[in-house]
């Protein structure tokens, strides 16, 4: 049996995806049962400015959250590449899509690399990648500009 590229991914996203959601519901159910289990006093109040100054927020679960958001961003987008290609057909891009190479163009276009081996050829296609790249660098520059805030945030102490 041969293992494409398209097959590991597939085995690989029926792995992580299940992982993601339940990290995702249950950091939703965090942030909406916390606020309502403790009473409201000096301490919690003290906790609750601590938490908002970011002193509970280490910088590792800064980076999963936005190492996720770009990678679902990139997933999403290469769906909606291949459901493109598959309704325009070879007009839509310069090569047949599938999953995995759509994903790849989606991750080479978001970083806006743009190797030129898979190119839009269609006017939604071109759209659709022009609204990606915006998005990749629009992103890309709020995570360092975040990032560089919370570096050089001071801790009370």
């Amino acid at each position: 049996m041969i293992n494409t590229a398209g097959d590991r991914l597939a085995r690989w996203l029926r792995v992580i995806g299940p992982i993601i959601i339940v990290y995702c519901i249950f950091g939703l159910l965090v942030e909406a049962g916390v606020p309502r289990i403790f009473p409201d006093n000096a301490f919690t109040a003290i906790v609750r400015d601590a938490a908002n100054f970011g002193v509970f927020t280490p910088i590792w679960r800064i980076l999963l959250d936005v190492t996720i958001a770009f990678v679902l961003a990139a997933f999403c987008f290469s769906v909606l590449y291949v459901y493109i290609a598959r309704l325009q057909g070879p007009a839509a891009f310069s090569g047949d899509l599938t999953l995995g190479e759509a994903l790849y163009f989606s991750i080479v276009t978001m970083t806006t690399t743009g190797y030129g081996d898979i190119s839009p050829k269609s006017g939604l296609a071109k759209f659709l990648v022009s609204v990606q790249i915006l998005f990749g660098f629009l992103y890309n520059v709020l995570f360092f500009s975040i990032f560089a805030s919370f570096a050089g945030r001071k801790r009370p102490g």
